[in-house]
């Protein structure tokens, strides 16, 4: 099936312009090498957990926007191969055929949009991206139903979302289908005051899917964001905070928040900059707030493991949650070919007891992270960088018992 949608993709694109369709394409390829020591951080040499490892993967991720007016355009958004390289047959064969390996075609984005002449008004309908706003700062950026409507006024635009979450659909034997799905309405704008770009958004998620039963309501939230940026000459700054209330079902009710900062100042072909963020835990529902998955200050904790949250670690995604963080960072600009940079971080645990006394395994927790590297630009339209990552954490209480000790170093080049 796959093919078959991407067959009927390369048919419209070479036959665009007969059809009067004008296609816009871009994209981009990365292949990538890692060296990987201590893969999750938490490893020790007495327990054989301190393991590592070199791996190569790649992708191409491409965006075809077909524009049939200027008010009207399609906006298709697709990856190839996006993944680690394998050892093996990996084009159908008869070990691999269960595989998928020679259909690996996601597409990722579909939808619509349409501007409509009377009053500038923006109709977006389909999949797109949702989950993110402002910086990255508890951004997870996926493909998200949507239908979207942008409105332009004297103030800036105003944007109003219904997003799907989960669609329960008709099922045999529920009378009411739309009692279980999870729906999300969303309120923003984008604006300026004097020299500030302000950017608020609330939003109210209605997560009747987190419980399958007909009754309860599940989970409902109130969520809101807000973010604020400017610049004054050479010194900039962003600023993004979020709290999120829900009236729970399946745990206890529980209010989760965060906030985010980052300065930075551009001094000839430098730049330095400070930046910090913080969320906090939920002791009774054992829940934390998480700085999201497109939140990467650094690259190894967040680009490549998590830290933080849980009481188990094995639950950890690739973000940090709970967690107090300040980092320092700087890169310069050698020529116009070769730029340097390196950042250090300092990040620990905000995470409390457990409801019945006991320790969560990151209570007091905490650790470190420097990272260094350089970008050399070949041509416009290449770049080879290097990367290296190093840093440890430390543990107290549960986690430490756990693991027997502290962990050891991580390291990622």
């Amino acid at each position: 099936m796959k093919k078959l949608f991407f067959a009927l993709l390369c048919v419209l694109l070479t036959a665009g312009f007969a059809a009067a369709v004008d296609v816009d394409l871009k994209g981009m390829y990365e292949a990538r090498g890692s060296y990987i020591n201590n893969s999750d951080g938490l490893g020790t040499d007495d327990d054989s957990g301190s393991w590592d490892y070199f791996y190569f993967d790649h992708e191409l991720d491409l965006t075809a926007r077909l524009l049939v007016t200027d008010k009207t355009r399609v906006i298709v958004n697709f990856e190839i191969r996006d993944e680690n390289w394998l050892a093996g047959n990996t084009d159908g064969s008869a070990e691999n055929r269960d595989t998928g390996m020679d259909d690996n075609i996601e597409f990722k984005r579909v939808f619509s949009s349409h501007t409509f002449d009377a009053y500038g008004t923006a109709l977006d309908l389909g999949l797109m991206t949702g989950g993110a706003w402002m910086t990255g700062f508890a951004d997870n950026a996926n493909g998200r139903y949507r239908v979207k409507v942008t409105q332009p006024t004297e103030f800036g635009p105003v944007i109003g979302i219904y997003e799907k979450n989960a669609e329960l659909g008709a099922t045999s034997g529920v009378k009411d289908g739309e009692k279980d799905d999870y729906n999300a309405y969303y309120l923003a704008m984008v604006t300026k005051l004097g020299s500030f770009n302000i950017y608020p958004l609330l939003g109210y998620l209605d997560n009747s899917a987190a419980v399958l039963d007909q009754g309860s309501d599940g989970e409902n939230g109130l969520l809101f964001d807000f973010g604020v940026s400017a610049t004054f000459g050479d010194i900039g700054f962003e600023a993004e905070a979020q709290i999120q209330d829900w009236d729970s079902d399946v745990t206890d009710d529980y209010t989760l928040w965060g906030a985010y900062g980052n300065v930075w100042w551009n001094i000839g072909a430098g730049k330095i900059g400070l930046l910090g963020a913080y969320g906090n835990w939920d002791e009774d529902a054992e829940k934390g707030f998480g700085f999201g998955e497109d939140f990467t200050p650094t690259m190894f904790i967040t680009d490549w493991t998590g830290f933080g949250g849980t009481v188990d670690p094995g639950d950890v995604r690739a973000e940090y949650k709970s967690v107090a963080l300040i980092q320092l960072y700087g890169s310069l600009a050698l020529s116009e070919e070769l730029s340097i940079y390196a950042n250090g971080a300092y990040f620990s645990s905000t995470t409390d007891e457990d409801p019945d006394g006991s320790d969560n395994f990151w209570k007091d927790a905490d650790g470190y992270e420097i990272d260094a590297g350089l970008d050399w630009k070949l041509t416009d339209q290449v770049t080879y960088s290097i990367l290296a990552a190093f840093g440890e954490i430390s543990l107290d209480g549960d986690g430490k018992d756990e693991n027997g000790g502290d962990p050891d170093s991580f390291a990622r080049v």
